[in-house]
Parts: C-alpha cells; sequence; structure tokens
C-alpha cells in the first residue's frame, strides 16, 4: 500500500486514459493528479513536489520534465506512456531521461503496477537516506555543539586548576621550589603544593589521581581544599597534622573515602625543617619515588606506603633524610616513565635517574633533558617539582 503523501502526476492530453489510470492509482493509496499538458504542470511543480511522473509527451518535452524535476530530492522518476512502441520512441524516451516505458493502450496495469512498484521503492529508499543524511547532520551539529560547550567548560576548568598550583621559584630560607605540569587532557590528575608552616619549615606534597579528566580533576580541587584548611587550623592551633606527613595523607585518606567517587592517589608528602637540615616525609605509594641529589650524585629516596583513598585506617611509616648543603629533589609524576625511550620499567628508572643526575634540576633544564617541549600526545598527566637548595 501507499503512502498519501507519495504525490504521482499524470501529463496526459487523452482525459478518458489519464481517468481511468487515476481512479486504479487512487486505489492504491497514491494521490494522483492530472495535467493535460506540460504548460499546465509546471507553475504547480514546486507546489506538488511529485514522487513519479507518468507522461505522455513528445521527445523535447520529456528532456523538459527531466530538467524540471531534477533539483527536487529525492529526483522523481518519469515514466514514459506511448501508442508508439517503436524502438526509435522508445530509445529517444531513455535518452531524455525516462526511467520507465509502457505501451498504450494499456489492457491491463501489471506492467505500469510493476514499473511503480519498482521505481517507488527507489523513491523511498532514496527518501530514508536524506532522511538519514539530515538526522546525521543535526545530530553531528548537536554533538559539534556540546563538544564545543564541553572544551569551553574544560578551558575554564584548566584555568581554575592552573589557578590552584603554587606560583614558580618559591622562594624560602635559600630553597628553590619550581615545577611544571603538562595534562594529557585539559584537565590533569596530577597536582602538588609547597608552603611555609613555620619560620623554618616548608611543607610539600605532590599526588597522582587515579584516571584521567573531569573527575580526577574534582579529587585535586578537594586535595588543594583540604590543605587550606590544614594550614589555616595551624594557624588557629586547632590542628598541627599539615606539620605531619603521615597524619596529613591520614586526612586526605579519609576526605577521599567520604567522597565515594571511586577514586584514589598516590602521594608523596614532605616537610623540610631548614634548622636543622631534615626532609621528614611519609609515602602513598607514590611512584617513581623522588630523587635527591648532593655534590653530583643522585638517588631514589627509600620508603613505601599505601595508596590513599583504598582503604580504611591505613598506615603511612615516616621517614627522615638528612639533607646535606647544596642539595635538590626532585619529584614527578609516573607519567614522565611513559616518555622515557626504554623496553622495560627497570630501564626507565634508571634513565629517569640518569638523566636527572646529568641535568641542572631547574624546571626549564629537567624539561629540556627529557624533550618535553617536542612531545606532542602524552599518554598521561606529567608533572615535576624541583626543590634546589642554591649554594651559599
Amino acid at each position: 500500500m501507499a503512502d498519501l503523501e507519495e504525490t504521482l502526476i499524470i501529463i496526459d492530453a487523452d482525459a478518458e486514459s489519464a481517468r481511468h489510470l487515476k481512479e486504479h492509482l487512487d486505489s492504491q493509496g497514491f494521490y494522483v493528479e492530472i495535467f493535460s499538458s506540460l504548460a499546465d504542470f509546471t507553475p504547480k511543480l514546486d507546489e506538488l513536489s511529485p514522487d513519479l511522473v507518468i507522461g505522455d509527451l513528445p521527445t523535447s518535452e520529456l528532456s523538459a520534465v527531466t530538467r524540471m524535476v531534477a533539483p527536487l530530492r529525492p529526483r522523481p522518476p518519469l515514466i514514459v506512456i506511448s501508442q508508439d512502441v517503436s524502438s526509435g520512441h522508445i530509445l529517444s524516451a531513455l535518452r531524455a531521461g525516462a526511467a520507465g516505458f509502457v505501451a498504450k493502450p494499456m489492457v491491463d496495469t501489471i506492467e505500469i503496477d510493476h514499473s511503480i512498484s519498482r521505481l517507488m521503492e527507489r523513491v523511498r529508499l532514496s527518501r530514508e537516506n536524506q532522511q538519514y543524511r539530515l538526522d546525521l547532520e543535526q545530530a553531528n551539529k548537536s554533538l559539534k555543539a556540546g563538544l564545543e560547550e564541553l572544551q569551553a567548560d574544560h578551558k575554564a576548568g584548566r584555568q581554575i586548576q592552573m589557578k590552584m598550583l603554587p606560583e614558580h621559584n618559591l622562594e624560602f630560607d635559600n630553597i628553590s621550589f619550581d615545577h611544571c605540569i603538562k595534562p594529557s587532557l585539559y584537565l590533569s590528575g596530577d597536582f602538588f603544593d609547597y608552603f611555609p608552616v613555620s619560620d623554618t619549615q616548608v611543607a610539600f606534597y605532590f599526588a597522582d589521581v587515579s584516571g584521567h579528566g573531569a573527575s580526577s580533576a574534582f579529587v585535586t580541587v578537594l586535595l588543594k581544599n583540604l590543605a587550606n584548611r590544614l594550614q589555616r587550623n595551624l594557624r588557629r592551633h586547632s590542628s598541627d597534622d599539615v606539620l605531619h606527613p603521615d597524619r596529613f595523607l591520614s586526612r586526605v585518606n579519609t576526605e577521599i573515602l567520604e567522597t565515594d567517587m571511586g577514586k584514589h592517589l598516590t602521594m608523596f608528602a614532605g616537610i623540610i625543617d631548614t634548622e636543622y637540615r631534615v626532609l621528614t616525609y611519609s609515602v602513598g605509594a607514590h611512584f617513581p619515588m623522588p630523587i635527591l641529589s648532593v655534590n653530583g650524585h643522585s638517588r631514589y629516596l627509600e620508603g613505601k606506603g599505601p595508596p590513599v583513598g583504598l582503604f580504611e585506617d591505613p598506615k603511612f611509616p615516616v621517614y627522615e633524610e638528612d639533607l646535606a648543603p647544596g642539595f635538590s629533589l626532585v619529584i614527578c609524576s609516573d607519567g614522565l616513565l611513559e616518555v622515557i625511550n626504554a623496553k622495560s620499567l627497570a630501564e626507565k628508572e634508571e634513565r629517569l635517574l640518569e638523566t636527572v643526575q646529568s641535568a641542572s634540576h631547574t624546571i626549564a633544564s629537567l624539561e629540556k633533558a627529557f624533550r618535553l617541549d617536542w612531545v606532542t600526545e602524552l599518554p598521561d598527566d606529567i608533572a615535576i617539582v624541583s626543590i634546589l637548595e642554591s649554594a651559599v
């Protein structure tokens, strides 16, 4: 059964023949209009927008019909009906653009029904494809608009996240703190901070949140907020957790579990006491371990501890390291290992240690040594913190 919205046009000067064909096509469910000549039909073309044209027309007018309907989508096919069934006339009709030819008078409707059925299937398929294209174009437009909005949100989020980071080249009692961060996406799951907690002590931490993107970046906002609260508590003398790396990691662990986000962190937290020249630190599964350099010799710090945000009551051991004059400490996320060309993880760690030892330990020299400015696509977030004591 045809769709009543499908319009068939009959152009035939033989009114009786046209009427009989219209009655038959009406019974098939088509909407049918009759025109006695091409001149009568031409003004109605845009209004009717036919799906198929049936015409008994001279060859010159067949070509005109073909040109007229060419811009329509889907393009309506043309069936020629004619008493002239000579091979020359049939060939001329086909060359003029006819898609079918039916002889008059039509003794029965089998032949024209077959032609209409075949051609209308093509029209319907073309219409469906056209609708699919329109739907796809609309979906692409909506997707593009959504992506542009998401990118704008991520860019705004990145600006906020970058503003949460500490200042470059922070000087504290002859010790310089500096950093670089290169997110694999707009937002980073790597985060760090450093800040004085007394006249002779400076605290710092380095975190790598599991995963990427907005959810991981949200955890860094929580981390920054907690560190700021603990600093305020210290000034108010209500809590000194920020002075104890193990207790600091425990506080972070509790807050991450309470969010129920399914996220966890690897962390390194430390306190440098410039009066006693000692580094006190705790490790929350951070990898690779920070690299301590003194007098041209570099080595990984020792220590271990559980991840932050996975267990209810984890224990974070406390470690101490004496600091010789002119020391430097380089902390990086495991994303840096991804850009080191080596076969095994052990080889990557060794190459990391060698590269840090050969560099001057400033952020600029480390970025150059690891060729970070040359890397266009990062498989993971990369962050580096440099803590460098100036020579006296």
